[in-house]
């Protein structure tokens, strides 16, 4: 199946890879990437071709991104996969990350605001999807529902880092936590959650990781 999706994404046109695509059943794709990528053997061509297969402009392309990239996090964080195939896939994820329409930035947002305050990550290395993923939202100008309300996409991420720094952090992911903001554009307000959540922590940490967090 592999080979199939392979080919057809060599083709000029991706109508009969989306086609293909379309056959198959739910789980198909989710296992045979996995199994790929655990072995080593073409995980980021594969993950190439299912996103080329996969436009944002139909429900169903954009459902099945959803699914691949959930996914993709998980066996990044497994720990199953080589350091650079886990690389490749984070890589491809940040590049696909601005064609997601909105509602869905949201949904992947809250789904690490959710493995942060549970404490289910495993190495954190899929953290550096976040910060990609909060700055695309912040682009969206269409209005996007959020909790009770109707907010722009600005308004989204200045709500998610304001969730995210009022929740739980393990110690062992603050410095990461508070590193990975650097790379989001955030105002001043936001700003002030983040430090406010840094502050916070300091009691908690070990008198060595205190140097790398103030840094």
């Amino acid at each position: 199946m592999d080979q199939k999706i392979l080919s057809l994404a060599a083709e000029k046109t991706a109508d009969k890879l989306q086609e293909f695509l379309q056959t198959l059943r739910e789980g198909d794709l989710t296992n045979l990437l996995q199994n790929q990528a655990v072995k080593g053997k073409v995980a980021g061509a594969l993950l190439r071709a299912i996103f080329k297969g996969s436009p944002c402009s139909e429900e169903a392309g954009t459902l099945r991104r959803r699914k691949i990239y959930t996914c993709c996090i998980q066996l990044v964080e497994s720990g199953d996969l080589q350091k650079e195939i886990a690389s490749e896939i984070i890589g491809l994820l940040m590049l696909e990350a601005h064609h997601f329409p909105g509602p869905l930035l949201v949904e992947l947002a809250n789904e690490f605001i959710s493995a942060v305050r549970e404490g289910s990550l495993v190495n954190g290395k899929s953290l550096e999807l976040l910060p990609i993923i909060l700055t695309a939202l912040a682009t969206k100008k269409e209005n996007l529902a959020y909790g009770k309300g109707v907010l722009s996409g600005e308004e989204c991420k200045k709500q998610l880092i304001n969730t995210l720094c009022s929740g739980r952090w393990d110690q062992q992911y603050v410095i990461q936590l508070t590193s990975m903001f650097k790379d989001v554009p955030l105002t001043a307000e936001e700003v002030e959650f983040v430090v406010e959540k840094a502050l916070s922590m300091f009691s908690k940490m070990n008198l060595q990781e205190i140097p790398p967090l103030v840094y």
